[in-house]
């Protein structure tokens, strides 16, 4: 949907994260959802989020729900970022838009804190591929997409088909900024412990413009390798 509001970085208030829970449930995934699409929420508010939204995407008409309201958005500026900085520090080059202090490249290292946020992230796009393609192919469909026998797609398929039919946005970021810029803090004007990491991500948000992006499937399928390689605690840059 090209009129669809963009899922990252918005600058409204949101329920703060210990009142979600007393929410009913039918309004909790919109909460979430606000928390992950949020500018001013923390990595470890985002970390809390996607947890639930693992939870609440075995549901197969909450998952189509989270797709269509642009959950893939904000997963998808998590995933990028990762990638990117971790091909940057593997080439020895200086991180792109990089904060004035950037984060060591152990926190993208497996048990590092952007790379925890970053698998989280992965683990919440192979759960809503797999739930996407269930609701959304029929038996004979499945069939269709994949040659293999009996019909067993491979998750890393499913995650492909997801990326491929479901368009995100994607950060053009502002060449004038980047580095330095407007002083961005978390909610209630804290950061998590995890502050660089988490200064770095506001400010990317801060500074980005967003378009709406369609992959083709080789895309898709390149993409969902590198994401499924996380999903199961692995790096595939």
């Amino acid at each position: 949907d090209a009129g669809r509001r963009v899922a990252c970085g918005r600058k409204g208030r949101v329920v703060p994260l210990g009142q979600i829970h007393s929410l009913r449930p039918s309004l909790q995934p919109r909460a979430w959802l606000d928390v992950m699409a949020s500018a001013h929420t923390t990595r470890d508010d985002k970390n809390e989020a996607m947890q639930e939204i693992l939870i609440l995407a075995k549901d197969k008409e909450i998952s189509r729900w989270f797709l269509e309201e642009g959950i893939l958005d904000s997963l998808m500026f998590i995933l990028s970022n990762y990638f990117r900085n971790y091909s940057s520090f593997l080439r020895n080059e200086k991180p792109p838009f990089a904060c004035e202090i950037p984060e060591p490249f152990a926190s993208f290292k497996q048990g590092g804190h952007a790379f925890y946020h970053a698998r989280l992230a992965a683990n919440c796009c192979v759960a809503l591929g797999k739930a996407h393609c269930a609701a959304v192919h029929t038996e004979g469909d499945l069939l269709l997409m994949s040659a293999y026998s009996r019909g067993s797609v491979p998750v890393e398929r499913q995650l492909a088909q997801m990326l491929f039919e479901v368009p995100h946005h994607m950060k053009v970021m502002n060449p004038a900024h980047g580095a330095g810029g407007q002083n961005v803090n978390g909610a209630n004007g804290e950061m998590s412990n995890d502050n660089v990491g988490g200064q770095q991500q506001l400010q990317q948000q801060f500074d980005a413009e967003f378009t709406l992006t369609e992959l083709s499937m080789q895309q898709a399928e390149d993409l969902a390798s590198s994401i499924k390689a996380l999903d199961d605690g692995k790096i595939d840059v």
